[in-house]
């Protein structure tokens, strides 16, 4: 489309105790989950470790798979969504679990963080599309 741009996204779900962690996004108001703009040189995987950390506290870690002397990334989904009439995110969806860290509230980017149960996800406050990979992010992370 002429006049779009697009930004790219790491978005990850980090689930532990079969809760996932979901910030409330002091700009939109929304229940999110970590994650933002990938930075110029960084990978999709590289920006997840550094947004979990600059956003929750918690460490996590991706790793690509090695085929030869491929490193394959696999992130669970890719989705785009339009932010606005000439603007779009193209999103890398990852689930994991924190592998270290503690859990702390970055005030410049959040109001509230905290864990949900799948019950707890069936609130009004969040939307559609966080409840279906939230969910499905309890089911997969062991």
């Amino acid at each position: 489309m002429a006049g779009m741009t697009r930004d790219f996204v790491s978005t990850i779900f980090i689930v532990k105790d079969r809760k996932v962690l979901l910030i409330k996004h002091k700009k939109l108001g929304l229940w999110l989950p970590v994650g933002g703009h990938i930075e110029p040189n960084e990978t999709p995987e590289e920006a997840a470790v550094r947004e979990a950390k600059e956003e929750s506290g918690l460490d996590i870690k991706l790793e690509p798979e090695t085929f030869h002397k491929l490193k394959i990334l696999k992130p669970h989904h890719v989705e785009i969504h339009p932010i606005s009439k000439e603007h779009e995110h193209i999103t890398f969806v990852y689930f994991t679990k924190p592998m270290g860290g503690k859990l702390i509230k970055n005030e410049r980017e959040c109001d509230d963080i905290r864990w949900f149960s799948k019950e707890e996800l069936d609130s009004d406050e969040i939307t559609v599309e966080i409840k279906h990979f939230a969910k499905q992010a309890i089911e997969e992370v062991k």
